[in-house]
């Protein structure tokens, strides 16, 4: 599965406009706030230096521009949520997210090392795991809280210390996710740049 996140949301709010779910509901109408702050906070953030009328149409709808990409789905909370995929090939930077209505996860695959100052950030096997990965991580499982669901298996990494080109971390909330996409492609941007 790959395909824009404007259509896909379309779709889904076609599927789900009689909806009683209370979670895929925000003020009395059916959405998914999760959906708005990736395509607009988020993406905004990942394709800050490209101005929005310059970047691809995000088809088939021409009034949409490129923001993300839906590559898998999971269920929470009786909800079907997309998996992310943010994609800048000319700064070799994908990220993978997920939100679960706990936690967000994330996958960074990158061409370089990341050299972002991310403490702060889970980067590590919590203490109690480190027996479970003695090696390494090991694809098909989770660690922490990055429990991968809708990820394709290719995508799911151990920490950021195993790997700085290719890992996952979770994050609590919005506020955190934000701050770590805004630090990574500050970070990346500079690098581009020299």
């Amino acid at each position: 599965m790959k395909e824009h996140l404007q259509p896909w949301y379309d779709k889904w709010l076609e599927e789900h406009k009689k909806t009683t779910l209370i979670y895929a509901q925000s003020g009395g109408e059916t959405r998914l706030h999760q959906v708005h702050f990736v395509r607009d906070s988020i993406a905004g953030l990942f394709w800050s230096d490209i101005p929005y009328d310059k970047r691809n149409a995000a088809p088939p709808r021409d009034d949409s521009k490129e923001s993300a990409l839906v590559i898998g789905e999971h269920t929470s909370k009786s909800v079907r949520l997309p998996v992310y995929s943010l994609e800048r090939p000319d700064l070799g930077i994908q990220i993978v997210l997920r939100n679960n209505y706990y936690n967000w996860n994330v996958s960074v695959i990158s061409e370089t090392p990341i050299t972002t100052d991310l403490r702060g950030f889970q980067l590590d096997y919590l203490d109690s795991e480190r027996k479970r990965f003695p090696d390494g991580y090991i694809k098909g499982r989770f660690w922490g809280y990055c429990f991968f669901e809708g990820f394709p298996e290719e995508l799911c990494f151990g920490p950021f210390v195993e790997n700085p080109r290719k890992f996952s971390l979770w994050t609590n909330g919005d506020y955190m996710l934000y701050t770590f996409v805004w630090l990574l492609m500050r970070d990346i941007r500079k690098g581009a740049k020299k």
